[in-house]
């Protein structure tokens, strides 16, 4: 900023002097040639004068009188021609040289007298005239450098100090009032930018006290619930009943993450620290929850994972991912979903499509937009914007694959873990006993 305003007030400052300069030098070497010809023509009538009272007086003018008058020139160097009515020419003084500054009048006895100045004495003036303009130009740019630095200086430091403030804002660091400064319009971004922060500390403390109380509120009849499941699970002796309540307490253990992740998701990107995911155990989970929901829809889910499948992430996100995704098919799918796993030795892809319409192509990549997508009121809670979110934060990325049909795609880091033996013929694939458990409770109940 110092030096922008530097360089605009010098860059003025040499404009004005230009446009000013220039025309006043042409000027000034004008008015000084005009000077010394009015002085050639002063000395002109002097030697009139003296001519002609010597002519009146029936003496001859000589050359002796003319050099007199030359000698008197203190001032310029003279050249004095004086042609007589007689044609006879007198001379007195130096040869003037080419382009002199001359002065010419007529005598009362027809003599005609010529004054010449050289062309050196005209250079020397003009010269003396250009060193009293430069001294000025330079005067002039002196001391817009000065006025430039002193602006540069009061525009600078109040900008420097406004810098500092919205940092220090930023990071949450208080600050005292502000020091006017002298300049009203960065006075007023700054009372502004005090306004702003105020308010937006306002509003940041009223959401963690909103987040805390929500994370109570949820917790408390969460936990009552767990404590409940825990109670059957030790005291029923029926098996499938203890497998439920089983299932039961994981979802709530993960509906605890998803809680727990969604109130801190300002921060989670910044403490959260990816590791081995095993991708059958994530997805077996799925299975488990989600099967009853899409039999009771009439339709099918398909889980096909390799028997290891390792990556890099985080297995609460995962799996509110994979749940996005499964629940997303399902409200807004049709026909069969099916959950198919791709790994290389670098990458690994969960493929999450389903058999429905399709996406609108007008909405095409837009579905990632919280304005535009959203989970259901009776799913997860995390729409696909947040699932997106999630995934880039642990390394990997949620894209779209195509439209119709809707296929997602999580791309995710492949981590090393040990291959197991094929147990499906197509691309070692072994597809999950989805509903297993359903099955189970209803031979008992038979």
């Amino acid at each position: 900023m110092r030096l922008r305003v530097l360089q605009a007030t010098l860059l003025s400052v040499i404009m004005v002097v230009l446009i000013l300069g220039i025309p006043l030098t042409v000027a000034w070497f004008g008015l000084t040639r005009t000077n010394i010809e009015s002085s050639a023509a002063v000395v002109a009538d002097s030697v009139r004068d003296q001519t002609d009272d010597r002519l009146d007086a029936g003496e001859q003018v000589d050359e002796a009188l003319l050099q007199q008058i030359v000698d008197q020139q203190s001032e310029y160097s003279v050249h004095i021609t004086v042609v007589l009515q007689d044609g006879r020419t007198v001379e007195a003084g130096e040869d003037p040289g080419e382009d002199p500054a001359q002065a010419s009048t007529q005598g009362g006895n027809q003599q005609t007298i010529t004054v010449s100045i050289p062309a050196s004495d005209v250079r020397a003036h003009t010269a003396s005239a250009a060193v009293i303009l430069a001294v000025v130009g330079l005067s002039t740019l002196s001391i817009g450098v000065s006025v430039s630095l002193w602006q540069a200086q009061r525009i600078s430091m109040p900008l420097a100090r406004l810098s500092r403030r919205a940092e220090e804002m930023g990071g949450g660091r208080a600050r005292g009032p502000w020091k006017h400064s002298g300049i009203a319009e960065i006075d007023d971004v700054a009372e502004e930018l005090s306004r702003s922060g105020a308010m937006l500390t306002e509003r940041l403390e009223a959401e963690s006290r909103l987040a805390s109380d929500a994370s109570h509120q949820l917790r408390t009849p969460l936990t009552a619930l767990s404590m409940r499941l825990d109670e059957i699970l030790a005291t029923s002796s029926e098996e499938w009943v203890r497998e439920e309540a089983r299932i039961s307490l994981e979802q709530i253990d993960r509906l605890t993450e998803v809680v727990h992740d969604l109130i801190n998701a300002p921060r989670a990107s910044q403490h959260r620290s990816p590791g081995v995911v095993e991708l059958r155990t994530v997805l077996t989970q799925q299975s488990e929850e989600w099967s009853p929901a899409y039999r009771t829809a009439g339709r099918e889910l398909r889980i096909q994972v390799p028997r290891s499948a390792a990556v890099w992430g985080s297995t609460g996100p995962l799996t509110q991912v994979i749940a996005t995704l499964i629940e997303n098919a399902l409200v807004h799918g049709g026909g069969r979903t099916t959950v198919k796993v791709r790994r290389n030795g670098h990458s690994t892809v969960i493929e999450v499509s389903d058999e429905g319409p399709g996406i609108d192509p007008a909405l095409g990549k837009r579905v990632f937009e919280r304005s535009v997508s959203g989970a259901s009121s009776s799913g997860t809670g995390v729409g696909l914007a947040l699932a997106r979110t999630l995934v880039e934060d642990d390394g990997g990325r949620l894209e779209l694959l195509t439209e119709n049909p809707t296929t997602f795609g999580v791309f995710l880091i492949t981590a090393p873990g040990e291959e197991s033996e094929p147990s499906a013929p197509d691309d070692d694939l072994g597809e999950l006993p989805q509903g297993s458990v359903v099955r189970r409770r209803i031979r008992r109940r038979g």
